[in-house]
């Protein structure tokens, strides 16, 4: 289970269970962060030079790695994250939202 984390602009510094330590600097400042039983996602700020899209990532516990948002929402802008249950919204600049897996990034279908 994820116990701490802090944000500095664009790093990402999570606290593991037995001391252990995890450190994520990504290309853009964070936006937002949400947490989950063994998943913190993160929202990026989008940027026409370094990341258009799908700025969505999630960073699990130190043994696994980390995801970016499924590729098919290749060309969308996620404008806010919310987590419903186990479960991560995610709402998109065109106004839609749709639901992801936390610990994989991966689309749920309805």
């Amino acid at each position: 289970m994820l116990t701490k984390v802090r944000v500095q602009e664009r790093t990402l510094r999570v606290a593991l269970p037995g001391g252990a330590k995890r450190t994520v600097t990504f290309p853009t400042g964070i936006a937002q962060v949400v947490g989950f039983r063994e998943v913190v996602a993160i929202r990026c700020e989008p940027d026409p030079y370094t990341m258009q899209d799908r700025n969505v990532f999630g960073v699990p516990d130190a043994a696994r790695e980390m995801w970016r948002v499924d590729q098919r929402l290749a060309g969308s802008v996620c404008s806010a994250l919310a987590a419903e249950g186990d479960t991560l919204l995610v709402s998109l600049a065109d106004g839609r939202t749709v639901a992801l897996d936390p610990m994989t990034g991966q689309l749920l279908e309805a």
